[in-house]
């Protein structure tokens, strides 16, 4: 039984149900804990990726820069409408982003996937950083910090204490070797790239992202660590020790093909689950996310990497009203039809077929709006 609300108020066998509480039915479909990507950038859905660099990621950056700088592209309003659509169609019932561009929070009025908008905060140096983005980030509940190279120290100590109490804090963090030579010495293309675009230079600093994490202030809990593709596996084990939520976006490591094996070298929970964007990904698709990271990783299962999807997602956002269908969850499902009948009989069975790649029907729904 479903309250006004929305939430799960019981459950119990129809011949409980009491005779004033009205009915639906649905013959035939399997219901699921409606999945969570706790990343992705709505920007950039019709971007020419498959086209760009990839070797590196500063060659990436530079064609991804390049791109933007040209008329003919969507404008990120636009771009948050497609991508929300497709997501929607693929079943995602929450989405946290981050907001590079003014109208990529999506619009106003939405249903589902629900949207986390967190500001990105770009800021190379003091003067392109306006301390106004914290009433945004008191509003919808954090701010995003692009990444340790393209943001002052002053300002990311900024970001890190204002949600130190309340909200969260989301960073792109140790994605790549070049982010690690860039902090521990100024080396490398990212610290060349900075430098051909006159950007103030601050690396050759700290020990390694972790460390720079800990000099702002970040490494603790109601912060999201996204990729970690150069991360080692002593530090991830340092960071989920501290509370950091890690964000693994499989597409995107297939994209730049990073193996991800640190993740299970670590022995740590599995992270939660992100898609990136279409800049740096085929689809922004939940089921293919797990898909891609049962296949990379197919250790823990297909029970641990769908709970990875929907349980240590909410717990990365800080939604623990969602990723379950329990009483007091939110009924927010991933509804499924043409189902197979031994699909049916266990939850070991149902997982083995959502992390299964194959095209399945399905549908996002939050109850009772239904």
């Amino acid at each position: 039984m479903v309250d006004p609300a929305g939430q799960i108020a019981a459950c119990c066998s129809e011949d409980e149900v009491p005779a004033n509480v009205p009915m639906q039915c649905f013959p035939g479909e399997v219901w699921a804990a409606a999945p969570i990507l706790a990343h992705a950038h709505l920007e950039s859905f019709d971007a020419p990726s498959a086209s760009w660099r990839r070797h590196g990621f500063t060659p990436w950056v530079e064609d991804l820069l390049a791109w933007r700088m040209t008329a003919e592209r969507l404008s990120a309003a636009e771009s948050a409408v497609q991508s929300l659509h497709e997501l929607k169609q693929n079943g995602c019932g929450l989405v946290l982003s981050h907001v590079a561009e003014r109208g990529a929070e999506g619009p106003p009025k939405r249903g589902l996937p629900e949207v986390l908008p967190l500001s990105e905060v770009f800021a190379p140096d003091e003067a392109s950083f306006s301390p106004g983005i914290f009433e945004a980030g008191r509003k919808n509940g954090g701010l995003a910090l692009h990444a340790p190279y393209s943001v002052t120290p002053k300002v990311a100590q900024q970001v890190f204490t204002a949600f130190q109490e309340q909200g969260l804090v989301s960073i792109h963090l140790g994605e790549h070797p070049e982010e690690r030579a860039y902090l521990v010495d100024g080396s490398g293309p990212m610290a060349e790239l900075l430098a051909r675009r006159e950007r103030p230079m601050v690396g050759g600093q700290w020990k390694s992202p972790v460390d720079w994490l800990h000099a702002m202030g970040g490494k603790r809990e109601g912060v999201l660590a996204v990729h970690g593709g150069d991360l080692q596996a002593d530090e991830l084990q340092v960071l989920e020790k501290s509370g950091v939520a890690m964000v693994f976006c499989p597409g995107t490591h297939l994209y730049f093909d990073r193996p991800p094996t640190q993740y299970l070298q670590a022995g740590i929970p599995l992270p939660a689950l992100g898609c990136d964007s279409r800049a740096s990904n085929a689809a922004l698709d939940p089921l293919r996310e797990v898909a891609l990271a049962l296949k990379m990783m197919p250790e823990p299962g297909a029970q641990a990497w769908w709970g990875a999807l929907t349980q240590r997602g909410a717990k990365a956002v800080q939604r623990i009203d969602l990723g379950c269908l329990d009483v007091g969850d939110q009924a927010r499902v991933l509804r499924l039809t043409e189902t197979p009948l031994e699909v049916q009989e266990s939850a070991a069975a149902l997982c083995d077929y959502l992390c299964s790649g194959v095209a399945i029907a399905r549908e996002v729904c939050s109850f009772p709006s239904c």
